[in-house]
């Protein structure tokens, strides 16, 4: 449970007999379950495939497990060319690749940009 589904039940433990206030409360939780946070529409998610751009070089992989800190990449490859950036992103070509022969961290310190790899991830070098 959320600490603001938290926070709303307490209040509406403490509004008491007031039906109405108590209605409203639970329709502007419902509204706040309907919007989609940023988080849930984020590509960082474990098992997803992503390209991701950082302040000095890309890469693809799989994600292994995340934190505040840290990606860590499976089936990685550094991309040293990507080639024209939206034809890496609609046809999965990219010139330039090194796959790692394990799995890699990158920081999020340095995270420009992460998107979804919808192509098979890159395994011989290019």
């Amino acid at each position: 449970m959320t600490k603001m589904t938290e926070d709303r039940l307490d209040k509406l433990a403490a509004l008491g007999g007031d039906i109405a206030a108590l209605v409203a409360e639970v329709k502007a939780a419902r509204n706040d379950a309907a919007t989609p946070t940023p988080s849930s529409q984020s590509p960082i998610r474990v098992g997803n495939t992503v390209l991701i751009r950082t302040v000095t070089n890309c890469y693809t992989g799989r994600i292994a497990a995340f934190t505040d800190a840290e990606i860590l990449l499976d089936d990685a490859a550094w991309v040293a060319d990507t080639g024209h950036f939206t034809n890496a992103l609609t046809t999965g070509t990219l010139s330039d690749v090194e796959p790692y022969v394990g799995p890699v961290v990158v920081s999020r310190g340095a995270l420009v940009d992460c998107c979804d790899w919808r192509h098979p991830l890159p395994r011989p070098v290019k």
